[in-house]
């Protein structure tokens, strides 16, 4: 990919209107720093660590643990970012996946964990992303990171053929406990 920022710099860019992110479709890739991501993953015991792609960003390593797509970079990335654990966003369904997703892992209903979030993504995030030539492009690159990669995305859900079943279902699980 072409482009990556800390998340917490993002959000400030976000907050004074300066995103640096451009309206296309494209691919990303959320990287949590390697202590924090191995926490994270306690959740799911069975899941084969050795899978997961690692780099070096500010002296510091970095797993990559969820991978998408979206029609507008620039509105996602804003989304992600800037988006409130409101009930009505809980309970329509309309809280990113990543939202939802950390949130089960972190025990926190939904509707409450707004801040825990933001915080771990704030303090231990950066964001990749990369401009396709269309949606179809960056739907056909996920595909084939989601089931063919020699790497695994632990925190994605649908579609995902790099993880086992059981972590599926666990993280599912976790998912609806905390939808709240």
């Amino acid at each position: 990919m072409k482009n990556i920022e800390a998340v917490n710099k993002l959000r400030a860019m976000i907050a004074q209107k300066q995103n640096p992110v451009c309206q296309c479709p494209g691919v990303y890739c959320w990287w949590f720093k390697r202590d924090v991501a191995l926490e994270l993953l306690k959740a799911f015991p069975e899941f084969d660590r050795d899978k997961l792609q690692s780099r070096q960003i500010d002296g510091e390593t970095y797993l990559a643990l969820y991978f998408g797509i979206s029609k507008n970079l620039k509105e996602r990335i804003e989304w992600h970012v800037s988006q409130q654990h409101t009930p009505s966003a809980v309970k329509s369904g309309y809280l990113s996946t990543l939202r939802q997703t950390l949130s089960g892992i972190l025990g926190e209903d939904m509707s409450i964990s707004e801040q825990s979030v933001n915080s771990l993504i704030d303090d231990n995030c950066y964001w990749e992303w990369e401009c396709t030539s269309s949606e179809d492009d960056a739907k056909k690159r996920e595909k084939t990171e989601l089931t063919q990669s020699v790497y695994c995305y632990p925190l994605n859900i649908h579609g995902n053929k790099t993880i086992s079943k059981e972590c599926l279902k666990a993280l599912k699980e976790l998912r609806k406990k905390h939808n709240k």
